[in-house]
């Protein structure tokens, strides 16, 4: 194996599929942003969560157990969202044709691709790992004192885990990807390939709730507890599937040398594997991919060619790229069912018991400081999920290499834009608002309070939206290698996010300050909040479809 051709070629995809961030002041900003209320507050609560398990878990003599399930669930989930990804950038991303072609070894460009998509893939799961290890580290030393927490094996070990735990779940996808497309040379449809990812995260869902049979009333104390004594079925799958990790757990609990060099074994054991099937069925499949390709014919009939408004031509355009863009379709419109299905799960679960219980009847008997959370909480939720699908902010990146057409097809600037607006509405505020109905009917507001709900998330909607295409105008990213990495490798989508996640954070403050601070009855909360997201809101709508308008006309 030529280390060093793949190391190049690894390096050569990872400059060219990613965005590069502009030199721009405003950018470093909203890196900045991004990094303190994305990345940071995410590693806090998870490192915390391994903290309270590792706690708990050491009353029952299994203090890995905690740490074992966080590297369990972040290898499923690797599995569950990196099995398209590896799909798409291994066999139908546009650089195929132009690396065929050259003097390079097919399984070696296999392995590069494999890479580049395992890190491009892993940076946030690398620090998140960081956290659960100095949870886990920092109960330890609580409890059992910092020379057994800082042992150098675990330590070793930890620093090793941080860097591998994600690539197990990587290199199954790569293989299943590859015995898939050779099986496809038949088939002669991706159908069945795309369906996949649905497939693993609904068996991954069903094992999970199943797991929790058997543990008497669902809550965490009684999860924590099956974890402890090894009975949890969802844990003990996930031991046999990523076999490697609990190897990992017990070099770094017990500071185990020879769990250590398991571990490594099994790792290295995987990727050998992987090596030698591209070997063997990495050509083939680029052949199927490439068949696959051609075969998709445009049939073009005069019946199909209808005179319609530009608008409406505009928006059917935009329908067709999210819908039939497995990419697209799965992050950007079906991704807003996660809002109202969510909201019912946990209040159809937990409406009964515990803080939500609690907070329930304080709601019901007309506690305002109840209702001001609420308030705060509606309008960040809707402030978050028109950031989170991407609609808005990557509004102009999915043009991709045709983004100069928008200055030459007979559609008007504006005409565009509002097609663009109206497809982000259309695939975001229903779902908002079936989110408000099912916390309303059961928190048991009146039909006014919904309504009033459903009028402030409109705004913070609207507000999320334009900025998000503000920003995706002024920097679009059009040099994507495939779709998935048109969304993954955008910084708009990133940065867009963090800056709701603070306009959010600050709506919340102000709501807070006046309830709290300035004794505000809840009425004139509303009215206050209507005022500000509202005049924000009227402020945009002018200011920003012209700044927007004008970074269409610099598209190139």
């Amino acid at each position: 194996m030529n280390l060093k051709g793949i190391t190049s070629l690894t390096k050569i995809l990872s400059k060219n599929t990613e965005m590069q961030m502009p030199d721009r002041t405003l950018y470093k900003v909203l890196a900045a942003i991004a990094v303190l209320l994305i990345m940071i507050p995410c590693t806090v609560i998870v490192g915390f969560i391994s903290y309270v398990m590792t706690e708990a878990l050491l009353e029952v003599d299994n203090p890995g157990g905690g740490m074992l399930f966080e590297m369990q669930i972040l290898s499923a989930f690797s599995m569950v969202f990196g099995i398209l990804v590896i799909f798409s950038i291994m066999f139908f991303s546009s650089d195929r044709e132009h690396f065929v072609t050259l003097p390079i070894p097919v399984h070696h460009l296999m392995i590069a691709k494999f890479m580049y998509a395992y890190f491009a893939e892993s940076v946030m799961e690398f620090l998140i790992l960081i956290s659960v290890f100095v949870g886990y580290f920092i109960a330890i030393g609580r409890n059992v004192g910092l020379t057994a927490a800082i042992h150098p094996v675990s330590i070793i070990a930890s620093i090793l885990g941080v860097a591998l735990i994600p690539l197990v779940p990587m290199i199954y996808c790569a293989i299943f990807s590859l015995i898939l497309m050779a099986a496809l040379s038949k088939v002669r449809s991706t159908g069945v390939f795309y369906r996949m990812s649905s497939l693993f995260l609904f068996l991954f869902a069903a094992l999970f709730v199943f797991s929790l049979r058997g543990i008497g009333e669902v809550n965490m104390e009684n999860y924590v507890e099956s974890l402890g004594s090894g009975d949890n079925l969802f844990l003990r799958t996930l031991n046999i599937i990523f076999f490697p990790v609990p190897w990992l757990s017990e070099a770094i609990s017990r500071g185990s040398i020879l769990y250590l060099l398991l571990y490594l074994v099994g790792n290295a054991g995987l990727l050998i594997i992987l090596f030698y099937l591209g070997k063997l069925l990495y050509q083939r499949g680029l052949y199927t991919a490439a068949s696959l390709g051609s075969s998709k014919k445009a049939d073009v009939k005069s019946k199909d060619i209808v005179i319609e408004s530009p608008f409406m031509a505009s928006v059917k355009k935009e329908l067709r790229v999210i819908l039939r863009t497995k990419a697209f379709s799965g992050n950007c419109a079906y991704i807003n069912i996660l809002w109202p299905v969510g909201a019912f799960l946990l209040f159809h679960f937990t409406r009964n018991k515990g803080g939500i219980a609690t907070y329930i009847r304080m709601f019901r008997e007309g506690n305002d400081r109840a209702e001001m959370i609420l308030i705060i909480v509606m309008i960040a939720i809707a402030f978050i999920a028109t950031a989170l699908n991407s609609l808005a902010a990557a509004a102009f990146t999915r043009e991709g290499q045709h983004l100069a057409l928008i200055k030459f097809i007979p559609v008007p600037f504006r005409t565009q834009l509002y097609a663009k607006a109206f497809v982000c509405i259309l695939f975001t505020y229903p779902a908002l608002l079936a989110t408000d109905i099912i916390v309303c009917i059961y928190m048991g507001a009146s039909p006014v309070k919904c309504i009033a709900f459903a009028l402030l998330m409109f705004l913070a909607h609207i507000i999320s939206m334009i900025l998000g295409m503000s920003l995706d105008s002024a920097s679009p990213y059009v040099d994507w290698d495939d779709e998935y990495s048109a969304l993954r490798g955008n910084l708009n989508t990133f940065f867009n996010m963090a800056v709701m996640m603070l306009i959010a954070l600050v709506v919340g403050i102000i709501a807070v300050l006046l309830y709290e601070v300035l004794k505000l009855p809840i009425l004139a909360l509303y009215i206050v909040l209507f005022l500000i997201l509202g005049g924000a809101t009227a402020r945009i709508m002018v200011v920003g479809p012209a700044r927007i308008m004008e970074n269409m006309k610099k598209m190139s």
